[in-house]
């Protein structure tokens, strides 16, 4: 009875670390690198400000956007939220 339990046990532990593992190699291969400058790029969701359904999901590099100069009278048209990584 007892090795039955252990047994069933290790299954359980095999099953929860390969799923562990799998989710954790699907993650690492969504990660992109910014072809400019190197950096891991991040997701970034644009919803439109009039319409809500409206919504665009872009990988950008923060540190490239940072960089360009953006006008100070620019009034916004979609709402930007980020995901990460």
């Amino acid at each position: 009875m007892a090795s039955i339990l252990v047994s069933a046990i290790a299954i359980l532990g095999a099953f929860l670390v390969f799923i562990y593992a799998y989710s954790f190699l699907q993650f690492m291969l969504t990660i992109t690198k910014c072809p400019d400058c190197g950096r891991i790029m991040q997701r970034v969701i644009y919803t439109e400000l009039a319409d809500e359904k409206k919504k665009q999901v872009v990988t950008e590099c923060r540190f490239c956007t940072a960089k360009r100069i953006r006008k100070v009278s620019e009034i916004p048209l979609r709402r930007k939220d980020t995901l990460y990584p």
